[in-house]
């Protein structure tokens, strides 16, 4: 076993790393950085629209309870006219009960006809049912409301019964 630095042993061999071994750590971070990058994107870009879609489905879940709770007909609608990716609000009458701020920008949002609005009787009962599909370039979400006002989320490319069908 040598010493840590001997005298002779140091001033022969020098301290420190050649330009070459550092080239080469260089060269390997820069190849592992290229390949984790885009991956990274892929991750941020399908979390943004998995949270969008997941953000809907706790919005009409809301909606439905704040009719059930104050026993008045409860809605969800766009903040902008009918364009949801601007958010949205929730209402009882004319008070504002939770209001939504926009999607990120690379996040579209269609939908079935009569999906301009989410509303709901005092009783529970949905009075709009529909599909709303939240999309960006690789990935979707779809949000469905059935006839028993029952939500779900759904990813078109696993489930076979969630489709883009019917959105205009």
């Amino acid at each position: 076993m040598r010493p840590a630095c001997d005298d002779r042993w140091c001033h022969r061999h020098g301290r420190g790393f050649t330009l070459i071994e550092l080239m080469v750590v260089v060269l390997i971070a820069a190849l592992v950085l290229a390949a984790g990058v885009p991956a990274l994107h892929d991750l941020s870009s399908e979390q943004q629209l998995v949270t969008a879609a997941n953000e809907f489905f706790h919005s009409v879940q809301l909606t439905r309870s704040e009719a059930l709770r104050h026993g008045r007909r409860a809605e969800m609608r766009p903040v902008a006219g009918d364009d949801w990716h601007s958010g949205w609000e929730i209402m009882i009458g004319e008070q504002v009960v939770s209001r939504r701020p926009a999607l990120a920008s690379q996040i579209a949002v269609a939908y079935t006809t009569g999906g301009e609005l989410v509303a709901y009787q005092p009783g529970g009962q949905p009075v709009t049912r529909g599909s709303w599909y939240f999309s960006n370039e690789r990935q979707a979400r779809v949000v469905v409301i059935n006839f028993l006002g029952r939500v779900r989320v759904c990813n078109p490319l696993r489930d076979s019964q969630c489709s883009k069908a019917g959105i205009e």
